[in-house]
């Protein structure tokens, strides 16, 4: 997916991409429950995330992370995440934010619908070539750290009993728009 397009143009690229890996995913999805035996809900779950961010209309970033969701109820949980996203050598953050989720569907089952919500931290570093007051071409170094939040939704596809892949989107502040593929693993719960 090119960051250099359009807005509108990236979002529907985005739905493809969503799109496409959903049904791959479904079509290659073997029967791996057992008939008439139930799954535990489950209580401890850790995400890798990939995809890519917008701030504003033109400022995307890639982005890689990580997050832990622990289970408080059956279907509420907390999920602490940790991202790196990048626009190249001289456009780098790191993003820490405290999220709560709720399934919408039952956890146990192979397709689980979840919203998601969350505010944090983000920490900027970034450099730009500029001139300054008296026309003198310069290097200038930013950093600094703001204030995150954002809200959206998910679904689990469950590709195994434990294992799951978890298209994400979502909006909000510092970054605008943000579109992820995750990959889960259950590591408390979801047994039979």
């Amino acid at each position: 997916m090119s960051f250099s397009k359009p807005l509108d143009q990236r979002l529907l690229a985005a739905r493809k991409y969503v799109l496409a890996v959903g049904v791959v995913v479904m079509a290659c999805i073997t029967p791996s429950f057992v008939q008439g035996q139930q799954l535990t809900r489950p209580k401890i779950e850790a995400k890798a995330i990939y995809g890519g961010v917008v701030f504003g209309e033109d400022d995307d970033h890639q982005t890689v992370g990580a997050s832990v969701r622990v289970y408080v109820t059956k279907r509420l949980s907390i999920e602490p995440e940790y991202l790196y996203l990048w626009h190249g050598e001289n456009d780098q953050d790191q993003l820490f934010a405290p999220n709560v989720a709720w399934d919408f569907t039952d956890p146990r089952e192979r397709v689980v619908l979840y919203g998601i919500a969350g505010g944090g931290v983000l920490h900027h570093k970034g450099r730009f070539v500029d001139t300054d007051f008296s026309g003198t071409t310069r290097v200038f170094d930013t950093s600094f750290t703001t204030w995150t939040a954002s809200v959206g939704g998910g679904v689990k596809i469950f590709v195994t009993d434990r294992l799951f892949v978890s298209p994400e989107f979502r909006v909000g502040r510092q970054p605008t728009l943000r579109g992820t593929i995750n990959v889960g693993y259950v590591f408390g719960g979801r047994s039979r």
